[in-house]
């Protein structure tokens, strides 16, 4: 099973926050009891690699608490279960 958070706009929040409001959502918990993002990857350098205006495509894929996360440049974010 996965789900998939949608891609932002201007006025959303960045992508290190829909990665963890994803994982949060995908295992039915609070943000809060999730690890800290910073422990799979750097929060401000995904941000910073998906905020340019240029359009160019991208994509990264980490674990992150149990969950293979992927990002894309147009702001998706797919969560499923770690392979084991």
């Amino acid at each position: 099973m996965s789900t998939t958070a949608p891609g932002h706009s201007e006025d959303s929040q960045p992508p290190s926050e829909t990665v963890v409001s994803a994982v949060a959502a995908y295992k039915g918990v609070e943000q809060i009891a999730l690890p800290p993002l910073y422990d799979a990857l750097d929060p401000d350098a995904l941000d910073a690699l998906f905020s340019g205006p240029d359009g160019t495509g991208g994509r990264v894929t980490f674990d992150y608490a149990g969950c293979t996360v992927e990002c894309t440049s147009d702001g998706s974010v797919d969560v499923r279960d770690a392979a084991v």
